[in-house]
């Protein structure tokens, strides 16, 4: 009988571009020698669409007979953001052939490499526009490196700027890779890079009592310092493992990459470091660093960047003075926070040390990006393998119910399960539990999200044992995996390694199983439930912020294909086609509307000046020049020949408030000394804007009133503070009769509602702050209703405490729900009554949604 053949070859395509998303099942010869050159003689094969000139390698991996070499894409010598493609051999008796290759590679791109935008200008751009989702940055610094082109559509050539700075809301520290359209001037994407959370044999002590063995080294003073060389890794010069101690400086000096001069890594009079070191975290992140890299060793790894890089660590940072109670990997190291009253340093719980490390790893593998669902598995990686270091270096079953717990062991009073920060073991289903977060909230729900990934991973682990579970998970990150994979890539390249490991058909239906149970199949988003109507389906500009008028919206977008950079669209709320009111080559933002007209700002990186344009809305006659300047605009408002701006004053630097009225020239409203004025607002002949000025060294803030007849102001009676501190004011909205805004009266992070007519009087609050208020996200109203969006009360971030849209009378009375979507309800704007349209996230995008009445109860 003859012998069966071979099944042909597998093909599985990806929508965008010709090269295939996999090739599985070949079985062809290869060249031998460099795996590099061999790589590209294959991927010149038709079937891949692709040119090898293309391709640029960044690692070849090495798996017993398994060899894989991942590339990045270029185009014209540039960098594709997120365009990995690999191939992967087995060699046989010396013989090598290729069993199979994929990834993602982007054939359709077609763009100019040459920028319009100056390096200067995107800095600017940048640091004004792309912070504002990551709270409120203090001291921000912008930093233009590469051009890079983003794969959308055609592509967009992109400048990558460094931000750098303080939340001053959520006490923490900014680093973010922003990106900005080169020909436009437009806010594409951020990504925040901060991944949150002679040799001498010395000792120290755990926070949890532990004596441990500690490589440390002697100095020619004769003290000893937290340096190891004893690991394979060391060559003589690089690979050694080093634990700094910034002995209580701020977190923000250790935000740039490496070392910062002047800190000294842990020392001691004496091989064993004592309590002071154990305070720090020195002992843990010392010890738990070689855990970490003996752990990947095992799985055939050289350290966390593969290559036996040196490998640092940097304990007993605090934050304005204060213990900063968390960890994070910034890209070159580890930093760790030094604890406090009620926890031990963020070094203390080796699955912490293990998952923020494993984010280095991450980084030099797949480097899937810190966004969405490739962001959710980034972090659901980093879980999943800082348990396994943990389980098994302390000898754990896979069956206590603490071994899927990460961070377990921090607190120093709460047990266990009420200290973990997530549980692989939470069972959670895609389209039943995916937290549907907006970019401003948790990068899209990078950690809302990591468990529905991971817990298939840990599924499998507890199935079919830890070795076995870990050698694959590893496998698919460093041999599958490329940066932009959302779940279902992600169950592909599981599965594929699954393949490749030789793994019987059962335990491959065990993997696949672990995945369906947790929902992450294709079109599984389909599944997702919401009450709104859509009007614009998946907008994709990340300052995108709808405005309403009567029954008419405005909202800028970007086509998923990024040409052009920005469209300023209308339409109305009872549905119908949108007009296109601006659709060229400059970035285009914050359009306003009064029903009649438009306004937007916009860059044009010809003129490297940022401009006001004006259109009706029915689009009837041409855009029209209203004012151009060198500094971003940042709040815009109009109402028939009125158009107002917040916008950085250069002369008094402070942002101040500029009023124009049809060809005459602007004017500026905030002419006080030491006046500032942010957020216009116009309706019925008044403009209203919050006013802020510096009094006994702290920052007042109250709703101002300008009359546009008269151009007479009246100051709102600043609402009184408490506890020796002012209150604070935001959002100021004028309707017809009255001016609404925020106020925060204790310095809470909870906001009342109040309200006072336009001419300043009856200042009263709508909705008393206090214990009861909310927690706001974002604010409108008319002389019927007033809209807040509201952070519920709760400890867990789950649907149901994601922003939500609540209403109450424009009089006072009982809040209730506008919308029982599950996900995030962001940036709305007010029409008539009760009828809203906002930006949500219930689907796993964002959609711009509209509703006419209120749902009540949820």
């Amino acid at each position: 009988m003859a012998a069966a053949e071979d099944p042909p070859p597998e093909v599985e395509a990806r929508a965008g571009t010709q090269a295939p998303a996999e090739v599985r099942g070949l079985s062809e010869p290869a060249k031998a020698g460099d795996p590099v050159a061999a790589a590209k003689a294959h991927l010149a094969d038709p079937r891949y669409h692709l040119n090898p000139a293309d391709l640029a390698p960044l690692r070849t991996v090495k798996d017993g007979q398994d060899e894989t070499v991942r590339f990045a894409q270029r185009y014209r010598g540039l960098p594709v953001f997120g365009a990995h493609y690999l191939v992967h051999f087995r060699t046989e008796g010396g013989q090598r052939e290729v069993v199979g290759a994929g990834g993602r590679f982007l054939t359709e791109l077609s763009v100019d490499p040459a920028p319009a935008v100056k390096k200067e200008s995107a800095a600017k751009i940048a640091r004004s526009l792309m912070a504002r989702p990551y709270g409120a940055p203090e001291g921000l610094a912008a930093r233009t490196g590469e051009l890079v082109v983003v794969p959308r559509g055609a592509g967009v050539l992109a400048w990558h700027v460094v931000l750098s700075g303080k939340d001053r809301t959520a006490r923490r520290p900014v680093l973010l890779d922003a990106y900005v359209d080169a020909h436009s001037g437009r806010p594409l994407f951020a990504v925040d890079r901060l991944r949150f959370e002679g040799p001498v044999q010395g000792s120290g002590q755990t926070a949890h009592g532990q004596t441990v063995p500690l490589n440390a080294y002697q100095r020619a003073d004769g003290a000893y310092e937290l340096r190891d060389r004893t690991r394979p890794m060391w060559n003589g010069t690089t690979g050694e493992i080093l634990t700094y101690d910034a002995k209580g400086g701020e977190v923000f000096d250790y935000l740039e990459p490496g070392i910062p001069p002047g800190t000294e890594l842990a020392r001691s009079a004496t091989p064993v470091f004592g309590p002071e070191h154990t305070q720090t975290g020195a002992v843990d992140a010392h010890w738990g660093a070689g855990q970490v890299y003996e752990y990947y060793r095992g799985l055939g790894r050289d350290g966390l960047d593969g290559q036996g890089g040196t490998m640092y660590s940097v304990v007993n940072v605090t934050l304005d003075g204060q213990p900063f109670a968390n960890a994070f990997w910034d890209g070159t190291k580890m930093v760790y926070g030094g604890g406090g009253p009620e926890y031990h340093s963020f070094a203390a719980s080796l699955d912490v040390v293990g998952h923020e490390m494993t984010h280095g790893v991450i980084e030099h593998s797949a480097d899937l990006v810190y966004l969405g669902q490739s962001g959710a598995m980034n972090e659901g990686l980093a879980d999943y393998f800082g348990n396994a270091i943990q389980v098994d270096t302390f000898g754990i079953p896979m069956s206590d119910p603490d071994a899927s717990l990460l961070g377990e062991g921090l607190c120093k009073t709460l047990p266990p399960a009420e200290c973990a920060g997530r549980d692989l073991d939470d069972a959670r289903v895609a389209a039943r539990d995916y937290l549907g977060a907006t970019v401003s909230i948790d990068n899209g729900g990078v950690h809302l999200n990591s468990t529905i990934f991971s817990g298939a991973l840990w599924d499998v682990r507890e199935q079919l044992g830890g070795k076995k579970a870990d050698k694959l998970a590893y496998k698919a990150l460093t041999e599958y995996m490329t940066p932009l994979d959302d779940f279902v890539d992600g169950r592909r390249a599981v599965e594929s390694a699954a393949r490749a490991l030789g793994w019987s058909a059962r335990d491959r239906q065990t993997v696949a199983r672990a995945f369906d149970q947790h929902g992450i199949k294709a079109g599984w988003e389909r599944l997702l439930r919401t009450d709104s109507r859509t009007l614009i389906d998946g907008i994709t500009d990340i300052q995108a912020r709808p405005d309403v008028a009567g029954d008419r919206y405005v909202v800028s977008d970007a086509s998923p294909a990024g040409e052009p950079p920005t469209r300023i669209l209308a339409g109305r709320l009872r549905g119908g086609t949108p007009v296109t009111l601006e659709d060229n080559d400059r970035y285009n933002y914050l359009p306003v509307t009064d029903g009649r007209q438009v306004a937007w700002a916009s860059y044009n990186a010809a003129f490297d000046s940022f401009q006001v344009h004006a259109r009706p809305i029915d689009g009837s006659a041409p855009a029209r020049l209203v004012h151009q300047s060198p500094e971003p605009v940042n709040g815009l408002a109009v109402s028939g020949e009125y158009i107002a701006w917040d916008a950085f004053d250069p002369a008094s630097e402070e942002p101040e408030i500029w009023l124009k009225r049809g060809a005459a020239a602007p004017v500026k409203i905030t002419t006080a000394q030491g006046v500032a004025g942010v957020g216009p607002t116009i309706k019925g002949g008044k403009l209203a804007y919050n006013r802020l000025w510096q009094e006994g060294g702290a920052t007042h803030s109250t709703p101002a009133v300008y009359d546009l007849a008269t151009g007479t102001e009246v100051v709102i009676p600043e609402a009184p503070g408490t506890g020796g501190l002012p209150s604070d004011t935001v959002l100021p909205v004028i309707t017809g009769k009255h001016v609404f805004w925020t106020v925060d009266t204790n310095g809470d992070g909870r906001y009342g509602i109040m309200r006072a007519a336009t001419d300043g009087t009856g200042s009263a609050f709508v909705l008393a702050d206090g214990p009861q208020a909310p927690f706001p996200n974002w604010f409108d109203a008319n002389d019927t209703v007033v809209s807040i969006g509201v952070w519920p009360d709760g400890d867990q971030l789950e649907n149901a405490t994601l922003p939500k849209i609540f209403q109450l009378p424009a009089g006072g009375g009982q809040m209730w729900r506008q919308s029982c979507n599950k996900g995030t309800q962001d940036y709305f704007a007010a029409g008539e009554g009760s009828r809203l349209a906002w930006l949500d996230g219930t689907s796993g995008n964002t959609d711009l949604v509209t509703r006419d009445r209120p749902a009540v109860r949820c």
